[in-house]
Protein backbone atom coordinates (compact mmCIF):
# COMPACT_ATOMS: atom_id res chain seq x y z
CA UNK A 1 0.00 0.00 0.00
CA UNK A 2 1.57 3.21 -1.11
CA UNK A 3 1.19 6.38 1.94
CA UNK A 4 1.09 10.09 0.66
CA UNK A 5 5.12 10.16 0.08
CA UNK A 6 5.18 7.41 -2.19
CA UNK A 7 6.33 4.59 -0.04
CA UNK A 8 4.60 1.16 -0.37
CA UNK A 9 4.22 -1.02 2.89
CA UNK A 10 3.33 -4.48 3.50
CA UNK A 11 0.24 -5.40 5.45
CA UNK A 12 0.48 -8.22 7.75
CA UNK A 13 -2.81 -10.99 7.38
CA UNK A 14 -3.68 -13.81 9.05
CA UNK A 15 -5.41 -17.11 7.25
CA UNK A 16 -5.47 -20.61 7.45
CA UNK A 17 -5.13 -23.09 10.72
CA UNK A 18 -2.35 -23.39 12.69
CA UNK A 19 -0.49 -27.14 13.17
CA UNK A 20 -1.24 -27.28 16.82
CA UNK A 21 -5.33 -26.35 16.52
CA UNK A 22 -5.35 -28.97 13.47
CA UNK A 23 -3.93 -31.81 15.33
CA UNK A 24 -6.37 -30.99 18.38
CA UNK A 25 -9.09 -30.95 16.25
CA UNK A 26 -7.86 -34.34 14.92
CA UNK A 27 -7.39 -35.22 18.07
CA UNK A 28 -11.02 -34.48 18.94
CA UNK A 29 -12.43 -36.47 15.83
CA UNK A 30 -10.46 -39.81 16.83
CA UNK A 31 -11.77 -38.93 20.29
CA UNK A 32 -15.55 -38.95 18.73
CA UNK A 33 -14.74 -41.44 16.59
CA UNK A 34 -13.76 -43.77 19.40
CA UNK A 35 -16.64 -43.22 21.31
CA UNK A 36 -19.23 -43.92 18.23
CA UNK A 37 -17.29 -47.15 17.50
CA UNK A 38 -17.45 -48.03 21.47
CA UNK A 39 -21.19 -47.47 21.30
CA UNK A 40 -22.18 -49.56 18.22
CA UNK A 41 -19.92 -52.12 19.23
CA UNK A 42 -22.37 -52.33 22.87
CA UNK A 43 -25.40 -51.94 20.84
CA UNK A 44 -24.41 -54.93 18.41
CA UNK A 45 -22.88 -57.15 21.45
CA UNK A 46 -26.75 -56.19 22.93
CA UNK A 47 -28.27 -57.08 19.89
CA UNK A 48 -26.59 -60.37 19.68
CA UNK A 49 -27.28 -61.54 23.07
CA UNK A 50 -31.07 -60.86 22.81
CA UNK A 51 -31.16 -62.44 19.37
CA UNK A 52 -29.37 -65.58 21.34
CA UNK A 53 -32.14 -65.13 24.11
CA UNK A 54 -34.68 -65.18 21.90
CA UNK A 55 -33.36 -68.34 19.94
CA UNK A 56 -32.60 -70.09 23.20
CA UNK A 57 -36.46 -69.27 24.51
CA UNK A 58 -37.84 -70.61 21.27
CA UNK A 59 -36.10 -73.71 21.35
CA UNK A 60 -37.30 -73.98 25.08
CA UNK A 61 -40.92 -74.03 24.32
CA UNK A 62 -40.30 -75.88 20.86
CA UNK A 63 -38.67 -78.40 22.46
CA UNK A 64 -41.00 -79.27 25.53
CA UNK A 65 -43.73 -79.09 23.01
CA UNK A 66 -42.15 -82.18 21.20
CA UNK A 67 -41.95 -83.69 24.85
CA UNK A 68 -45.04 -83.30 26.02
CA UNK A 69 -46.32 -84.80 22.60
CA UNK A 70 -44.90 -87.58 22.65
CA UNK A 71 -45.13 -88.40 26.21
CA UNK A 72 -49.09 -87.95 26.16
CA UNK A 73 -48.63 -90.94 23.72
CA UNK A 74 -47.19 -92.92 26.83
CA UNK A 75 -49.71 -94.94 28.65
CA UNK A 76 -49.78 -96.17 32.22
CA UNK A 77 -47.26 -98.34 32.34
CA UNK A 78 -45.36 -97.73 29.85
CA UNK A 79 -42.56 -95.87 31.91
CA UNK A 80 -39.06 -97.62 31.77
CA UNK A 81 -37.13 -94.85 33.54
CA UNK A 82 -38.36 -92.44 36.51
CA UNK A 83 -35.33 -90.39 37.27
CA UNK A 84 -34.78 -86.76 38.45
CA UNK A 85 -32.71 -86.25 35.04
CA UNK A 86 -34.39 -88.13 32.90
CA UNK A 87 -37.43 -90.45 31.93
CA UNK A 88 -38.10 -93.20 29.59
CA UNK A 89 -41.09 -94.45 28.30
CA UNK A 90 -42.53 -96.31 25.07
CA UNK A 91 -44.85 -94.70 22.25
CA UNK A 92 -45.72 -95.38 19.09
CA UNK A 93 -44.31 -92.00 17.54
CA UNK A 94 -45.42 -92.46 14.41
CA UNK A 95 -48.99 -93.56 14.97
CA UNK A 96 -48.27 -96.91 12.64
CA UNK A 97 -50.30 -99.95 13.11
CA UNK A 98 -52.20 -102.74 10.78
CA UNK A 99 -53.80 -105.64 11.26
CA UNK A 100 -52.90 -109.72 11.30
CA UNK A 101 -54.84 -111.13 7.81
CA UNK A 102 -53.32 -114.62 8.35
CA UNK A 103 -52.57 -116.40 11.40
CA UNK A 104 -48.95 -117.25 11.84
CA UNK A 105 -48.08 -120.25 14.39
CA UNK A 106 -45.25 -121.20 16.47
CA UNK A 107 -41.39 -121.10 14.87
CA UNK A 108 -42.76 -118.62 11.59
CA UNK A 109 -40.73 -115.65 10.65
CA UNK A 110 -43.03 -113.92 8.55
CA UNK A 111 -46.38 -112.38 9.43
CA UNK A 112 -49.36 -111.41 6.81
CA UNK A 113 -50.63 -107.72 7.27
CA UNK A 114 -52.56 -105.55 5.91
CA UNK A 115 -50.14 -102.95 5.31
CA UNK A 116 -46.51 -103.26 6.00
CA UNK A 117 -44.95 -100.21 3.90
CA UNK A 118 -43.75 -97.53 5.94
CA UNK A 119 -42.47 -100.15 8.69
CA UNK A 120 -38.32 -99.81 9.40
CA UNK A 121 -36.55 -102.48 9.84
CA UNK A 122 -35.04 -103.39 13.38
CA UNK A 123 -37.69 -101.40 14.73
CA UNK A 124 -39.99 -102.88 18.01
CA UNK A 125 -43.82 -103.90 17.09
CA UNK A 126 -46.15 -105.66 19.55
CA UNK A 127 -48.82 -107.38 17.84
CA UNK A 128 -51.47 -107.84 20.26
CA UNK A 129 -55.27 -109.75 20.73
CA UNK A 130 -57.44 -110.66 23.34
CA UNK A 131 -55.85 -109.06 26.26
CA UNK A 132 -52.62 -110.16 25.17
CA UNK A 133 -49.35 -109.11 23.40
CA UNK A 134 -46.30 -109.85 22.02
CA UNK A 135 -42.95 -107.72 20.90
CA UNK A 136 -41.18 -108.72 17.98
CA UNK A 137 -38.51 -106.67 16.25
CA UNK A 138 -38.31 -106.30 12.33
CA UNK A 139 -35.69 -107.94 10.65
CA UNK A 140 -36.07 -105.91 7.60
CA UNK A 141 -38.46 -103.16 5.82
CA UNK A 142 -41.46 -103.88 6.00
CA UNK A 143 -43.17 -105.18 2.41
CA UNK A 144 -46.90 -104.22 1.02
CA UNK A 145 -48.68 -107.29 2.90
CA UNK A 146 -45.56 -108.94 5.12
CA UNK A 147 -43.43 -108.39 7.51
CA UNK A 148 -40.14 -110.58 8.47
CA UNK A 149 -38.95 -110.57 12.67
CA UNK A 150 -35.98 -111.58 13.69
CA UNK A 151 -36.57 -114.09 16.19
CA UNK A 152 -38.89 -117.00 15.26
CA UNK A 153 -42.24 -116.86 16.71
CA UNK A 154 -42.63 -118.23 20.73
CA UNK A 155 -46.57 -118.45 20.73
CA UNK A 156 -49.27 -118.18 17.90
CA UNK A 157 -50.31 -114.84 16.71
CA UNK A 158 -54.08 -115.17 15.24
CA UNK A 159 -55.62 -113.56 12.46
CA UNK A 160 -57.31 -110.13 13.42
CA UNK A 161 -54.31 -109.28 15.87
CA UNK A 162 -53.85 -105.88 16.09
CA UNK A 163 -49.94 -104.77 15.50
CA UNK A 164 -48.34 -101.58 16.34
CA UNK A 165 -44.60 -99.57 16.07
CA UNK A 166 -43.29 -99.46 19.62
CA UNK A 167 -40.84 -96.67 19.61
CA UNK A 168 -38.08 -96.53 22.57
CA UNK A 169 -38.19 -92.86 23.54
CA UNK A 170 -35.72 -90.74 26.44
CA UNK A 171 -35.58 -87.20 27.25
CA UNK A 172 -32.25 -86.57 29.45
CA UNK A 173 -29.97 -84.25 30.40
CA UNK A 174 -26.13 -84.22 29.90
CA UNK A 175 -22.83 -81.88 29.79
CA UNK A 176 -21.07 -81.34 26.52
CA UNK A 177 -17.15 -81.31 26.34
CA UNK A 178 -17.31 -77.84 27.94
CA UNK A 179 -19.22 -78.90 30.87
CA UNK A 180 -22.83 -76.85 29.25
CA UNK A 181 -25.74 -78.76 30.11
CA UNK A 182 -28.37 -79.42 27.47
CA UNK A 183 -31.44 -81.85 27.41
CA UNK A 184 -31.37 -84.60 24.51
CA UNK A 185 -33.98 -86.34 22.95
CA UNK A 186 -33.18 -89.98 21.87
CA UNK A 187 -35.57 -92.18 19.88
CA UNK A 188 -34.36 -96.15 19.13
CA UNK A 189 -30.66 -95.49 20.14
CA UNK A 190 -30.46 -91.87 17.69
CA UNK A 191 -29.98 -88.86 20.06
CA UNK A 192 -30.30 -85.21 19.41
CA UNK A 193 -30.17 -82.15 21.36
CA UNK A 194 -33.03 -80.29 21.95
CA UNK A 195 -31.92 -77.65 24.17
CA UNK A 196 -28.97 -75.71 25.04
CA UNK A 197 -27.09 -73.77 27.63
CA UNK A 198 -29.45 -74.50 30.37
CA UNK A 199 -29.11 -74.34 33.99
CA UNK A 200 -30.87 -77.32 35.13
CA UNK A 201 -33.81 -80.04 34.10
CA UNK A 202 -35.79 -81.58 36.50
CA UNK A 203 -38.53 -84.62 36.37
CA UNK A 204 -40.83 -85.68 39.37
CA UNK A 205 -43.45 -87.78 39.29
CA UNK A 206 -47.04 -88.49 40.43
CA UNK A 207 -49.62 -91.41 40.85
CA UNK A 208 -53.53 -90.92 40.52
CA UNK A 209 -53.73 -89.81 43.97
CA UNK A 210 -51.03 -86.95 43.24
CA UNK A 211 -49.00 -88.34 45.55
CA UNK A 212 -44.52 -88.10 44.65
CA UNK A 213 -43.67 -91.75 43.33
CA UNK A 214 -40.36 -93.30 41.79
CA UNK A 215 -41.61 -96.70 40.45
CA UNK A 216 -42.19 -96.17 37.19
CA UNK A 217 -44.81 -98.72 36.92
CA UNK A 218 -47.28 -96.20 39.28
CA UNK A 219 -46.58 -93.27 37.15
CA UNK A 220 -49.82 -91.24 36.14
CA UNK A 221 -48.34 -87.94 35.68
CA UNK A 222 -45.01 -86.50 34.95
CA UNK A 223 -43.98 -83.17 35.40
CA UNK A 224 -40.76 -81.55 33.80
CA UNK A 225 -39.58 -78.08 34.92
CA UNK A 226 -36.53 -76.49 32.81
CA UNK A 227 -34.20 -73.53 33.87
CA UNK A 228 -32.45 -71.28 31.43
CA UNK A 229 -28.52 -70.69 31.95
CA UNK A 230 -28.22 -66.77 32.61
CA UNK A 231 -31.90 -65.59 31.81
CA UNK A 232 -34.26 -66.65 35.30
CA UNK A 233 -36.52 -68.20 32.76
CA UNK A 234 -38.34 -71.56 34.14
CA UNK A 235 -40.29 -73.34 32.50
CA UNK A 236 -43.20 -76.21 33.47
CA UNK A 237 -44.93 -78.84 31.56
CA UNK A 238 -47.24 -81.20 33.56
CA UNK A 239 -48.14 -84.33 31.33
CA UNK A 240 -50.72 -86.75 32.16
CA UNK A 241 -50.21 -90.65 30.51
CA UNK A 242 -52.73 -92.31 28.36
CA UNK A 243 -54.97 -94.82 30.68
Amino acid sequence: MRDTRGTYHRIGTEAGTSLIELMFAMAAGLVVLGATLQALSYFQQQFIRQQREVAQQQDLRIGLEVLEQELRLAWLGSLTMAASDSVGFSANLQGLSTTVTTAAVVGQTALSVEDGQGWEDRKTIVACWAERCETLALARDGQRHLFTVTQPLTGAIPSGASVSLLNHVRYYSRRDDQGVLRLLRQVDGGASVLVRDIREVRFSYWDEMGQAVTQPALVKRVVVEVMILGQGIRAVREISLRT
